[in-house]
């Protein structure tokens, strides 16, 4: 007779851990990755006059103001999820508030020096989103040992990336981070949890990731009408909202996404 393998809470964080461990071991065997100086060459750069001011790359800035209000908007009503879900609700809420500033000032005039502090509040915002879903799924202390981890994480690959121009460990946290939560997406909420759509914000990152890369193939696309860059920023931010539904209208143990 077969016997089925049971998806638990402590096999997925187990399968997680060793995913993170495996894509660790991977990054660590390659040659340290710089920043291309081409990423910050967006393809809209039109500016829009305010008054007297002449606001550069308007439609970057503005669209990462986006950000900021799904975080602000996310600071109102965290607290409607179970208390252990608190913490690293603030935590991803504070991030995207803060990305939405770091993401407009990066934009005004890009560089190394300036995307640092966009990224620094994003890894902030992924640290409460793998602790958020952590807490949810696998229980108050896996959350917190996710939290943690991923705080810790998201700063010293910053520090690395300012101090030795190597990305690799940014790149485990935003990319190791959605590896998890993926993971973790088949597991239903637990006992006394607020049950979260994530799944939908896994799928509007998948497609900003992408609008993001093709920002110059879309400007010329649209004949310079618009560009990937701020359907980034916008896609990204509408893959909260469900999020905020979820802690507005959906009080109690949620749907799987």
């Amino acid at each position: 007779m077969e016997t089925r393998l049971r998806w638990t809470p402590r096999l997925a964080e187990r399968i997680a851990l060793a995913l993170v461990l495996t894509l660790g071991a991977a990054l660590a065997l390659l040659p340290a990755i710089a920043q291309p100086q081409d990423y910050h060459l967006f393809a809209d750069t039109r500016g829009l006059m305010l008054g007297h001011y002449a606001l550069p790359n308007a439609a970057d800035v503005l669209t990462s103001l986006c950000f900021a209000a799904a975080g602000a908007a996310g600071l109102s009503c965290f607290v409607r999820a179970a208390p252990a879900q608190h913490l690293p609700l603030f935590v991803f809420f504070t991030g995207l508030l803060l990305a939405g500033a770091g993401s407009a000032w990066y934009h005004l005039a890009p560089s190394d020096a300036s995307l640092l502090w966009d990224r620094l509040a994003m890894s902030l915002g992924f640290a409460g989103a793998v602790g958020a879903l952590a807490t949810e799924r696998l229980g108050p202390s896996a959350g917190r040992r996710w939290l943690l981890a991923w705080l810790v994480g998201g700063g010293l690959s910053m520090a690395l990336w300012a101090h030795a121009g190597d990305l690799r460990l940014y790149l485990m946290a935003q990319f190791g981070g959605f590896a998890v939560m993926l993971l973790w997406c088949r597991l239903p909420p637990g006992k006394g949890m607020v049950g979260l759509p994530w799944g939908w914000l896994l799928l509007a990152y998948t497609f900003a990731k992408a609008f993001e890369t093709f920002d110059q193939a879309i400007w010329a696309l649209t004949d310079g009408l618009f560009s990937g860059h701020p359907l980034k920023h916008v896609t990204a931010a509408i893959g909260i909202v469900p999020i905020l539904h979820g802690l507005r209208h959906r009080p109690g143990q949620g749907p799987r996404p």
